[in-house]
Parts: structure tokens; sequence; C-alpha cells
């Protein structure tokens, strides 16, 4: 299914897809929070679908590489760069935050795999036998 047409009823889709509440997804997509307005949204066919099929890629990129998925993201912001609507430009901040975030994850996640001199060091001692 491609993005809905309506460029607020993707970010309302996209929102409650990350799992945000009925509420903050309606107020994410850039409507006026109140009376319960995302609650009917999030009951429209297309929006169920949307949501349905966003939850289902999010599910396939858990099992991706960290790589591929900071690709698709990229992807998805080029995509969304096109249109100026509020609602765009917040999903494309938030996902280049995103970007941004699962970088900095994989470079602590280098660095904590590479020992540093100090641990060798450490490690050195502790494997040696102690002699009296």
């Amino acid at each position: 299914m491609p993005p809905l047409p309506n460029p607020r009823h993707e970010s309302f889709a996209q929102s409650r897809a990350r799992g945000a509440s009925f509420d903050d997804a309606y107020e994410d997509a850039g409507f006026i929070h109140g009376h319960r307005h995302g609650a009917r949204m999030a009951q429209r066919p297309d929006i169920v679908a949307r949501v349905a099929e966003l939850r289902a890629e999010q599910a396939n990129l858990a099992d991706s590489a960290t790589p591929s998925v900071i690709a698709f993201l990229l992807r998805m912001a080029k995509a969304a760069e096109a249109d100026v609507s509020p609602a765009s430009l917040r999903e494309v901040r938030l996902t280049l935050l995103e970007v941004e975030r699962l970088r900095g994850e994989m470079a602590r996640q280098r660095q904590s795999e590479r020992p540093s001199a100090y641990a060798f060091e450490m490690g050195k001692e502790k494997s040696t036998p102690y002699v009296e």
C-alpha cells in the first residue's frame, strides 16, 4: 500500500505504528488536540490498513541490520522532503533524529566491542597465576 494521499493521515498512521496514543498521534499529525478525534481517525479503514502495513514493515526492519535501517530511514526522509506540510517536515525531522540515534548507538557498540589497552592490561593481570 502506498503512503496515504493526505499527508496528515499518513503522519497519524506512522505515529500510531510507532506506538503513539490516539491523541498524541493526532497532535503529531498537525491537528488540534481535543474531543477524542484521534480515536475516531484511528478507526478509518484506510488508516487501519496503513498502520498494519507500517507495523509489518517495522517487524521486518527489526530483523534487518542497522545500516540497512539507516538507509531506509534516509530514503523515507528524502521522499518526505518534497512535501512542505508541517506534518511532513516533522516526520523528516524525527526520521533524521532517529538516524543520528542509530548511528550513535552503532558507534557505542563498536567502541564497547573493541578492548581498550587498559582492559587488555587488566586481563593480563587477572590471567597470571598468583605465586607466594
